[in-house]
């Protein structure tokens, strides 16, 4: 009988250790942790915006901030790879407009419209509900809410228009003229990255809705953008046939190398020009409103913005984190600390209140310069066809007539 409560006795020792450590791991539970991927250009002002913001903090949730490949081919491969096997190397993803559309046909994207009330969308205008519908929304459900509304901005060196007494171009025939007056030795009157897997089909979707098309139709506004291009490289000789082979940095460093002085570039151009503070003036990084073609000065918006895949280790988290970073209260810190972040939502604008990039955006908004970009549910595909069908007639591989004709058969066998 002594042996038996001296064996009750350890045991309830026992208990009560193992009880003392449990409590002890309670009080002390480890933190849940997301991994979140961003283009390169945005891994720094998104790791500022969690920890200033205090997302942590708040949350208790740790965020890993990591570089997902840039080129949409590779991080398509990867994506495609992971998410059949059942994973995702991102909890988060920060994705462009092309990507994220052939994700969601894929199912592949979780819902994020119960993150989001009605009050939520009071912050946002009619043109960014519009691009948010046509691009972030398939089937009822919402696979992406974006963060930044992009327009295509026309960068000018002022300082060099200036030492030849000219204005910034208002129409394509301004643009070359000015172009030719600049044009001297290994400089160029304007230029563009029009790299393919990315670039090229951006500047022809660009000039295609100038000349008043929708650039998948490949109609006769194709044609009448895809020309005037072919003749600004070999007729004019004042764009770079070197562009085809250049990324948007590649063109970046030529403008700011006095290689370029008119360019069309994404709003990101505006916190590069002023990292190198030996070169930057504010003359040397003008903006004016695109050069009109036969429709108009228009320059489409582009979106990025979160999504969760489905596969997502943490769905959960990711959804916290979707929903902290996309708060109405967030968005004017957020533009302020980096172009990447800027939006037209109410918030925003009267956060930044005509400063940085926001007065360019007022700029083009209210000279209503900012158009739908066209939608084609292929995405990827599509543009892949509109770049090689351009390609093929800028290397002077085809002829106009038989490289629209060509793209025009491989689009219709994409369907719409």
């Amino acid at each position: 009988m002594n042996m038996l409560r001296k064996g009750i006795l350890l045991l309830c020792i026992l208990l009560l250790a193992a009880g003392t450590v449990m409590a002890q791991g309670a009080r002390e539970p480890e933190r849940e942790k997301i991994v979140v991927g961003v283009g390169g250009w945005a891994v720094e002002p998104t790791q500022r915006a969690i920890e200033e913001l205090g997302f942590t903090e708040e949350t208790g949730i740790e965020v890993e901030v990591v570089t997902r490949p840039g080129a949409p081919p590779e991080f398509i491969s990867q994506m495609t790879s992971a998410i059949l096997g059942g994973t995702s190397p991102y909890d988060v993803i920060d994705m462009e407009d092309d990507v994220a559309v052939g994700f969601s046909r894929s199912g592949w994207l979780v819902d994020l419209d119960p993150l989001f009330d009605d009050e939520f969308w009071s912050d946002w205008p009619e043109a960014m509900i519009e691009m948010t519908d046509t691009w972030s929304r398939h089937q009822g459900e919402l696979f992406r809410i974006p963060h930044n509304y992009e327009a295509q901005y026309f960068w000018y060196r002022k300082d060099i228009l200036d030492q030849h007494g000219l204005q910034p171009p208002k129409t394509w025939d301004e643009m070359v003229e000015v172009a030719k007056a600049v044009t001297s030795g290994n400089r160029y009157g304007v230029s563009d990255g029009l790299g393919q897997g990315a670039y090229l089909g951006v500047y022809m979707t660009y000039l295609t809705q100038q000349a008043g098309g929708n650039v998948y139709d490949m109609g006769p506004e194709f044609e009448v953008a895809l020309q005037f291009l072919y003749d600004m490289i070999h007729k004019h000789k004042v764009f770079p046939i070197s562009a085809l082979d250049k990324d948007y940095d590649q063109v970046n460093n030529d403008y700011m190398q006095d290689r370029v002085v008119m360019m069309r570039q994404w709003p990101f151009f505006y916190g590069v020009a002023r990292s190198d503070e030996s070169w930057f003036e504010e003359d040397k990084a003008a903006v004016a409103l695109p050069p009109a073609g036969p429709a108009g000065p228009i320059a489409y918006a582009a979106s990025w913005g979160w999504s969760i895949p489905k596969t997502a280790g943490n769905v959960d988290a990711a959804k916290t984190f979707v929903e902290f970073m996309s708060r109405t209260e967030h968005q004017g810190y957020l533009a302020q600390l980096d172009t990447w972040f800027l939006s037209a939502r109410k918030s925003c604008l009267e956060a930044m209140d005509g400063a940085g990039m926001a007065k360019y955006l007022q700029m083009y908004s209210d000279a209503q310069a900012i158009g739908t970009r066209p939608f084609h549910p292929a995405g990827q595909e599509a543009h892949t066809v509109v770049e090689e069908t351009s390609a093929a007639f800028l290397t002077n591989q085809l002829s106009l007539e038989e490289a629209v004709r060509r793209g025009r058969e491989r689009m219709a066998g994409l369907g719409r």
